[in-house]
């Protein structure tokens, strides 16, 4: 019911369009890894985000700001012996934050922004590197098809013709365990879990946008 009623305020959102409101697209880079209990070593891995957004001004200085991103997380980790493993996680994610503008006098703005994430799982997987060969498979039967979490971050915008580009640095962090109880039996292998190990996204984000 919170995804239900989360995505619909989101919905109601876009369609509402007073003088307050801006919209815009946004696009950058992810350089994920999941932290937790894991006993091997994790690396981060490299992901696109992309997607669309909006914000409502309350006040000149405060505002609310939401979207639709497609993004691209997860780690690098080593799976069997030393063969190391790229996984990725694209996920549809809707953010929900407050932004404050620094009351800075400058020919742009300066902003910082803290809320909070969901997102729907639309595929995983893991590409192994042994020896030069590669194979990508598929491993979204093993993880939990929603992730919430927290993000904040800063950026600053300029003025350009009848909008502002903006660049921003996020941290987000999941707090919705990646591991979860499973025996899947695949590629002639099984893969089994007892959803003991705290595994959580961790992402930083740097981004473009243009807001009209």
């Amino acid at each position: 019911m919170k995804k239900i009623i989360f995505i619909l305020f989101v919905i109601v959102f876009f369609i509402e369009t007073p003088a307050q409101f801006k919209y815009g697209i946004e696009a950058g880079l992810n350089l994920a890894t999941i932290k937790g209990n894991y006993p091997q070593k994790l690396s981060n891995t490299t992901g696109v985000l992309i997607g669309i957004n909006g914000s409502y001004n309350f006040f000149d200085f405060l505002s609310i700001e939401t979207g639709f991103y497609l993004s691209q997380k997860g780690v690098t980790r080593i799976l069997f012996s030393d063969i190391q493993g790229i996984e990725t996680y694209n996920y549809l994610e809707v953010p929900l934050n407050l932004k404050y503008n620094l009351p800075i006098a400058e020919q742009g703005k300066t902003f910082v922004f803290a809320g909070v994430y969901e997102a729907r799982l639309l595929s995983a997987g893991v590409r192994p590197d042994n020896e030069g060969q590669s194979s990508s498979v598929n491993i979204g039967d093993i993880l939990p098809s929603w992730d919430f979490g927290l993000n904040f971050g800063l950026g600053q915008s300029f003025y350009i013709s009848s909008g502002m580009m903006s660049i921003r640095l996020k941290y987000s962090l999941g707090l919705t365990t990646l591991d979860k109880s499973y025996n899947v039996t695949k590629y002639g292998a099984t893969f089994t879990s007892d959803g003991s190990n705290k595994l959580n996204n961790s992402v930083v984000s740097v981004s473009l946008g243009y807001t009209y």
